[in-house]
């Protein structure tokens, strides 16, 4: 066995390049229902967090979408991707620890649905802090936009509650799901390149979505693009130690007889 006290530092994450790190498969399905900090399998409080915070993100999407439709254009935004991402990932949260909590047995190692909020959840974590980052460093300094509340939503609370949220959860990190977002941002790329050829304009009659994807000028999209690459590879690497923080803060404040409830089987229900 290794001796963890004698390890680089840096060890946790080289382990992480390894072909069996791109698998979706976990052999404990509760870490996807409870909290890292929970005593004991179920948890009254982490039910209702898990639905307040889908009922915040569900009702931030459905104000947004009704104030700022805009004849559909609300849908061409990364911003809008993002929020819906991170909208259905906590809905979907709050679905799978209802279903836990009433059957602790429910979920079987290796689940599909489990597979799907894993790579949902990380993703839209990882966009939520690359969308705040690009936005108000990049974008919001450039343009007229008004900072109300949607905005506030969307470009900020995102990344803070996803942030919160990324520290309460039981479930592992992994670096090489960085495909999933990375995915995520080929598609957006295609869409937008699609659009512009299309004739899309954004909400202001541009030929562009952001000024930073004009691919009236190619070099400048390209560029802006790699950029984003880079920065989703980026916070795949901050969220992958926020995770091992997250771990060496429980392992150093939770007694070994917590660990053991948390991490004991359920029982058997008729």
């Amino acid at each position: 066995m290794r001796d963890q006290s004698k390890e680089c530092c840096c060890q946790p994450m080289l382990d992480e390049f390894q072909k069996s790190k791109f698998s979706l498969h976990h052999e404990e399905p509760a870490d996807f229902c409870r909290s890292q900090w929970q005593r004991g399998q179920r948890s009254y409080i982490w039910l209702i967090y898990r639905w307040c915070l889908a009922a915040f993100f569900a009702g931030g999407w459905l104000g947004s979408v009704i104030e700022t439709f805009n004849d559909g254009k609300w849908f061409i935004y990364l911003t809008d991707w993002g929020f819906t991402l991170v909208t259905y990932a906590c809905i979907f949260g709050a679905v799978i620890t209802t279903i836990y909590f009433n059957n602790p047995n429910y979920f079987k190692p290796g689940s599909f649905c489990l597979k799907i909020y894993w790579a949902s959840h990380f993703t839209a974590t990882v966009l939520a802090l690359v969308i705040t980052f690009v936005y108000w460093t990049t974008i919001h300094p450039n343009i007229e936009d008004e900072v109300d509340l949607y905005n506030i939503w969307e470009h900020a609370l995102n990344s803070v509650f996803m942030f919160i949220d990324f520290f309460l959860v039981a479930f592992p990190t992994h670096i090489m799901h960085f495909v999933f977002p990375i995915c995520v941002g080929l598609i957006y790329a295609f869409f937008s390149l699609i659009y512009y050829f299309a004739g899309g304009l954004d909400i202001f009659g541009e030929h562009y979505i952001y000024f930073i994807l004009d691919w009236e000028r190619p070099g400048l999209a390209i560029g802006s693009l790699c950029i984003v690459y880079v920065l989703l590879l980026i916070f795949c690497v901050v969220v992958f130690w926020m995770y091992r923080l997250r771990l060496w803060i429980f392992r150093r404040n939770m007694k070994p007889q917590t660990r053991e409830i948390i991490q004991r089987p359920a029982p058997n229900t008729v």
